[in-house]
């Protein structure tokens, strides 16, 4: 498994730029030691601070890539992670995408328009839909919850989300300004190909 320092750098390839609180939220580290592994990085060239936020650099994203076999070697020989990695990425990523897609567009004489949310009835068979998908994700992910402390949390901030469209807040669906369900799946979804060694499908 990943250090400190390297899981605080891990956090930066899954937000790109990020404080110390939102890089907190997603590894479940404290925020000083967050800010401590930080400094570090950014001592030696591996990210950069701007504004409060930080951001790796290729020397960072170079370093991550000589780490993480090492790291996650007894992960990336459990064939049963290596099957449930290819079912995610053949089958419910694809089906989360779609969804999406229903979200975000809507349908109307024929053509594809963007959503504006006035049809309550078609996002409540969307928002039924995501419910769905969140319970057959978690039973699929179960391997990795089990074996991965990061995923464990993901899908425990996929669960925060849901909860938070379910009642009423729907930016919670897609929206990129927010931890919204969408986001939080991109960054898991990065999480577990980075974990495997595998490049996204998409």
């Amino acid at each position: 498994m990943l250090d400190i320092n390297d899981l605080a750098l891990h956090g930066l390839t899954l937000r790109q730029l990020a404080t110390i609180e939102q890089l907190a939220d997603v590894t479940g580290l404290d925020s000083e030691a967050i800010g401590t592994a930080l400094d570090q990085a950014v001592a030696d060239g591996r990210a950069i601070a701007a504004r409060g936020a930080y951001m790796i650099t290729p020397a960072g994203r170079e370093h991550l890539d000589a780490v993480y076999p090492g790291a996650f070697a007894a992960l990336r020989s459990d064939a049963q992670l290596v099957s449930t990695l290819a079912d995610f990425e053949h089958g419910i990523n694809k089906k989360n995408l779609a969804l999406m897609t229903s979200w975000q567009t809507i349908v109307i004489d024929g053509t594809e328009q963007p959503n504006d949310h006035s049809d309550s009835d078609h996002d409540a068979k969307v928002i039924d839909r995501l419910a769905q998908l969140h319970d057959r994700a978690t039973v699929l992910l179960a391997p990795f919850a089990d074996a991965d402390a990061l995923c464990k949390r993901f899908l425990a901030r996929l669960d925060d989300a849901l909860q938070k469209v379910d009642h009423g807040e729907h930016d919670y669906v897609s929206s990129v300004r927010i931890d919204s369900y969408h986001t939080v799946w991109y960054q898991m979804h990065e999480h577990l190909l980075r974990v495997m060694g595998e490049e996204r499908d998409e």
